[in-house]
């Protein structure tokens, strides 16, 4: 993604993809976003991948799929990863998410999605998410998936603004957690 810059809180926001350089401040906004997902959700923060990965793990992460991140200075105020599969069935966990899965052959799976407190409700997580679907239609993917909390309202409305769809939602994490998806 180039690189461009959008009026913000303190000056211009820039949106640029991603480097391992960038893991540390990545890291401090997930954190910072889990919190409220977290009391939105119900759940408890020690439940979510994001609130304990380290920063080697989120570099990691940056480096193996991609990850678009939006700052004012030298802080994350937004960011957003996908990684792309050809076995978008890998994500299956009921026959119900098997029949509607088997129909797509390349899949990208949305993760780490964050907006910073002081910028939510300002187009930014949309633009982050309009971003991302570019990306997946540029690499052939024919759906795009993410998981959520299914009882976080206002994400599943997010998402569902988006054209994305809940599919099934399990319990294997403690918490009831959706399955969504938006065909391309």
């Amino acid at each position: 993604m180039r690189q461009n810059a959008i009026s913000g809180m303190n000056g211009d926001l820039v949106t640029r993809t991603a480097t391992g350089n960038d893991a540390a401040a990545i890291q401090r906004l997930l954190r910072a976003a889990m919190l409220t997902y977290c009391a939105e959700s119900k759940i408890k923060a020690g439940m979510l991948e994001a609130m304990t990965e380290s920063i080697e793990s989120v570099e990691d992460r940056i480096r193996n799929n991609h990850c678009i991140a939006v700052f004012d200075g030298d802080t994350a105020v937004g960011t957003i990863t996908a990684g792309i599969t050809d076995t978008p069935l890998r994500y299956s966990f009921s026959e119900k998410t098997e029949q509607v899965l088997k129909g797509y052959a390349k899949a990208s799976y949305i993760s780490r999605f964050a907006v910073i407190q002081g910028l939510r409700r300002e187009g930014l997580g949309i633009g982050l998410m309009s971003a991302i679907e570019d990306y997946s239609r540029q690499n052939g993917c024919d759906v795009m998936l993410l998981h959520c909390a299914a009882v976080n309202k206002k994400m599943t409305a997010f998402y569902g603004a988006r054209g994305f769809e809940l599919i099934d939602s399990e319990n294997s994490r403690g918490y009831p957690r959706g399955l969504f998806a938006k065909r391309l």
